[in-house]
């Protein structure tokens, strides 16, 4: 074809432009806010950059980072009702779910973090849509789902078999890292324990209450159990400790652990906010901005907040009375508390950052400090408040607080 006698009439180039822009916006990849990804059913430390987790979400798998954006891995738009990393080879994932004209997906595999995935089972009964599923860490080729009951596989997902009933209302499972027989099930009547691959099952925590969530290391079992907290023990004899009670009336659904370091944790809260704890599980703080927000910044903020805000908000963010020296002046507005005892958490890191710096039309005492101080400080200042609050309203902060206020 002689390139010089193709003419393209106006709708052939109108057609031509959509098809172009159709396929530019295709390329780029999705990327959107973190805290507009709603029901994560799973997460995994990405083995290439440890600072950033794969989240198995309703409408796919994204690549989340500590700046707070999240980006689409893939083509894939399946919702993704469980998810398990495999414990040996950080290029394999398993999932199943739902695709999203309706049905379920069976078993799938991903040979490559994500980005491609093929269906290697229909499971039992199947194709089903497992709403729980893990990779045994003794055996990776021993892997437990849950539908209709438990399933499990013995050669790494392409054929299953039924095993039995599970506790009443399991919500999470995880094989032990000391035999492939061996799994934990977090259920509305407690945490259970079995040694037999599901036949029989024993209460591993004393106290029956419900329990949300359960994950093993090579070093420890993990769980929340509601009105406790979040526990941790080492197998075979568990020795539970509770690492924090400071949860209220929020819970943990899913979690994993940084292969590089046993103590960094990271979890999905039933508000749908990533947590990450650096301690193991004892503190938590939130997983946006949590690698600058080390001890070293929260102090150096805690001492710029005592140069110039404590005048007002109080020692450590707890606010104005009205008997105080400035609460009655001419404005008469009282300083209000920055720690979690008032509505501080209902605001984002962005909004407490903007009106440290520019201050708050609502309230003139609250006066405009970007002459005084950098965005950094600012973002530092917004570290060190956050500091003050709880697991609670980490989990709540921003728009999800309306969620958390019933």
């Amino acid at each position: 074809m002689n390139i010089r006698r193709l003419s393209l009439s106006r709708p052939w180039l109108c057609l031509l432009a959509v098809g172009l822009a159709t396929l530019w916006s295709t390329a780029r990849a999705e990327t959107v806010a973190l805290d507009r990804l709603e029901h994560i059913h799973g997460l995994a430390v990405d083995p290439a950059q440890s600072s950033r987790l794969y989240l198995a979400t309703h409408s796919g798998l994204f690549l989340a980072t500590p700046k707070g954006l999240a980006t689409r891995v893939g083509g894939s738009k399946d919702d993704l009702m469980s998810f398990a990393a495999h414990p040996k080879d950080p290029e394999v994932f398993y999932a199943s779910g739902h695709p999203p004209g309706g049905g379920n997906l069976g078993v799938l595999a991903s040979r490559d973090r994500g980005e491609s995935w093929q269906r290697v089972s229909a499971g039992v009964g199947g194709p089903v849509d497992f709403h729980a599923m893990d990779v045994s860490r003794a055996e990776p080729r021993t892997i437990y789902g849950m539908y209709k009951g438990l399933q499990v596989s013995g050669d790494g997902g392409a054929t299953w078999r039924q095993v039995g009933p599970l506790p009443k209302d399991t919500f999470d499972l995880a094989a032990s890292a000391r035999a492939p027989e061996a799994l934990y099930a977090a259920a509305r009547g407690g945490l259970f324990a079995s040694r037999d691959g599901g036949g029989k099952w024993t209460r591993a925590f004393p106290q029956p209450r419900p329990a949300t969530l359960v994950h093993v290391t090579d070093q420890e079992v993990h769980a929340f159990v509601y009105g406790v907290g979040f526990v941790a023990g080492a197998e075979p004899g568990l020795g539970w400790e509770v690492r924090s009670a400071a949860f209220g009336d929020r819970f943990l659904l899913h979690m994993t652990v940084d292969p590089d370091d046993p103590n960094l944790f990271h979890a999905v809260a039933d508000t749908g906010t990533v947590l990450t704890s650096k301690d193991g599980g004892r503190t938590w703080v939130s997983y946006a901005g949590h690698d600058r927000e080390t001890p070293e910044v929260v102090a150096e903020a805690g001492r710029l907040y005592d140069e110039i805000c404590k005048s007002c908000h109080g020692a450590k963010g707890v606010g104005e009375r009205p008997e105080d020296m400035y609460a009655n002046d001419d404005y008469g507005v009282v300083a209000p508390p920055l720690d979690d005892s008032a509505h501080g958490w209902h605001h984002s890191d962005g909004n407490l950052a903007e009106t440290i710096l520019n201050g708050s039309p609502r309230n003139p005492r609250m006066m405009p400090f970007k002459e005084i101080i950098s965005e950094q400080d600012a973002g530092n200042l917004v570290a060190y408040l956050k500091s003050l609050w709880s697991p609670r309203s980490l989990a709540c902060q921003g728009a999800r607080h309306m969620r958390c206020m019933h």
